[in-house]
């Protein structure tokens, strides 16, 4: 009987946790998609973190080619903008996806007004076939 094992340094869902994970990546990318998107009102809206830890989060959501950097104007003090690239958008549907599971399955007091009011969830677009896995290696 053949054995499947599965490898963790292969696997496509390894690399999306690399590119969106941690505690501030998917934050950053909602707050730029709703243009918040220059580092100062970035960091105001996240007052936790660190501008050292954001600036390391901008360059590396900008290195996996989910965010582009714009220069807005050049001479100092420059100002810097974020905007989402193709690839970050079609990111933020796996993320709105992820919100809705939680506001499903967690027990949060931090449901959003909306929910709280109506009680109803929208339902998640039908998926047109089955994702496969890209984890197996045989």
């Amino acid at each position: 009987m053949p054995t499947t094992t599965y490898d963790a340094s292969i696997c496509m869902m390894t690399r999306i946790f690399e590119m969106m994970g941690g505690k501030w990546k998917p934050i950053i990318l909602y707050l730029i998609q709703h243009d918040i998107n220059r580092f100062g009102a970035l960091k105001r809206s996240m007052p936790r973190i660190s501008k050292k830890v954001l600036t390391e989060q901008l360059r590396e959501l900008e290195q996996d080619q989910l965010i582009a950097r714009h220069i807005v104007v050049a001479r100092p003090p420059q100002i810097i903008a974020y905007s989402l690239t193709p690839t970050g958008i079609s990111l933020r549907q796996l993320i709105d996806e992820m919100v809705r599971w939680g506001i499903t399955h967690l027990n949060s007091p931090h449901k959003p007004e909306w929910i709280r009011l109506t009680g109803e969830i929208p339902s998640p677009p039908p998926l047109t076939e089955q994702p496969k896995s890209m984890c197996i290696r045989g």
